[in-house]
């Protein structure tokens, strides 16, 4: 921690010294103070253990890394972020771009491109409306209109497929095709932004490293060429800010070769077909003096032909085919610097039914309710909370559970 930290600080230093550019870092911890969590084994059997102190094990890059580090001029710049994962770092993002003429960005390495996202739990920054892989990116801005394109490939993989079956480091049939093409609109006027996006996701395999060491081809999944395509609308009014994602989703059907590996959608028979699906995403934030209060609403369903499936199957967490997520949150600012705050997050208020395990009880948690308080020191800002998750466990969702945890997060940025 203190080697980061210090590195961190040289490097900001130097930089500043010797190239003129402006540079900022910041390092986050986080974790909870205590975890009661329910353990139920495969006879039914439950017992709560209480854990005393839980760090951290990933943190989203594009949202909370462990450590960052960012440098930038008017006309180029660099930030490289690390996540924790266990006892060690890892490298989580670098990114670096420069401008050929003021209106051209182009950018390398890491990408953050989308439409909207919700300033609560930035949960809907999610594959299919925002751009955050590794590729190639060129950003066109003048007066009101942007337009992004963006390009991501195949680790190893050559452009053309002759090349990549002769040459290529990776073992996916399909590295030799694009992965991943990514292209927006934004129009900033009076009356609000307006953006429209398209994305193309090439065929893939999964699982090739685990089939490879076992031997075993049927671990191998095949994903499907998917077309994601939607438009937004973004304002703010006085002290008012919404906006409303909608994005659609299509994949293309598998060939004979392809249907075995097939883990997607399929009919009631059983046989593969290409789905189609639409998300909507709703969020609005009001501020008036010291209170702020947010909300955000999202409908997913990724295949309308199943939302009257017989069965409560379509209606799960896990894997679920419809889900309505719901967030809230209220923010109260003290005299004294310190923010009171209560939150709600629920993943699916249409969870009918669990499809759980015995031996993972965690995972099927739907429903977050916490409360605490924020606040910053000098240049560290931090925030500690009460939380309650609630939801159901064991196999087939036949327990129900709450967890109760005491998350907290310092950060420190210069």
């Amino acid at each position: 921690m203190k080697k980061i930290v210090g590195l961190l600080a040289a490097a900001a230093v130097l930089a500043t010294s010797v190239f003129a550019a402006d540079v900022s870092a910041k390092v986050r911890v986080g974790g909870s103070l205590f975890e009661a969590a329910p353990i139920v084994n495969d006879k039914g059997d439950d017992a709560t253990a209480l854990k005393l102190f839980k760090a951290e094990t990933v943190s989203n890059p594009w949202d909370a890394p462990f450590a960052t580090l960012t440098t930038s001029t008017d006309n180029a710049g660099g930030t490289v972020k690390f996540a924790r994962n266990g006892d060690n770092l890892k490298w989580a993002d670098v990114s670096v771009w420069f401008k050929p003429i003021d209106a051209l960005k182009i950018t390398a390495g890491g990408q953050d491109i989308c439409m909207n996202k919700e300033t609560i739990t930035w949960d809907n920054h999610d594959k299919r409306q925002a751009f955050g892989t590794y590729g190639y990116s060129l950003q066109y801005a003048q007066d009101a209109i942007t337009v992004d394109v963006a390009l991501g490939t195949t680790d190893g993989g050559w452009f053309f497929e002759d090349a990549n079956a002769k040459y290529s480091s990776t073992e996916d049939p399909f590295a030799a095709y694009v992965r991943d093409l990514y292209a927006k609109f934004a129009y900033n006027a009076d009356f609000g932004t307006i953006q429209a996006f398209f994305r193309y996701r090439g065929k893939s395999w999964g699982g090739l490293a685990e089939a490879k060491a076992a031997n075993d081809p049927t671990k191998l999944t095949f994903n499907p060429t998917e077309l994601n395509f939607g438009a937004a609308y973004k304002n703010t009014i006085d002290a008012l800010t919404f906006f409303v994602n909608v994005i659609a989703t299509t994949k293309s059907a598998p060939t004979d070769k392809e249907k075995p590996y097939w883990t997607d959608a399929k009919d009631k028979e059983g046989k593969p077909y290409a789905p189609f699906g639409l998300c909507v995403d709703a969020f609005a934030a009001y501020t008036a003096d010291a209170l702020t209060v947010k909300g955000f609403v999202q409908f997913d369903c990724k295949d309308f032909s199943h939302v009257n499936a017989k069965g409560d199957a379509d209606l799960v967490d896990n894997g679920s085919n419809t889900a309505l997520k719901v967030i809230a949150r209220v923010d109260y600012k003290l005299d004294n610097g310190i923010g009171l705050f209560a939150q709600f997050k629920d993943n699916n208020l249409l969870l009918k039914k669990v499809q759980g395990t015995d031996t993972d009880p965690t995972s099927v948690f739907v429903s977050e309710i916490k409360a605490g308080a924020s606040g910053s020191v000098g240049i560290a800002s931090w925030e500690a909370a009460l939380q309650f998750d609630t939801g159901k466990t064991g196999k087939d969702g036949k327990y129900d559970k709450v967890q109760i945890s005491a998350p907290v997060w310092v950060q420190v940025a210069f």
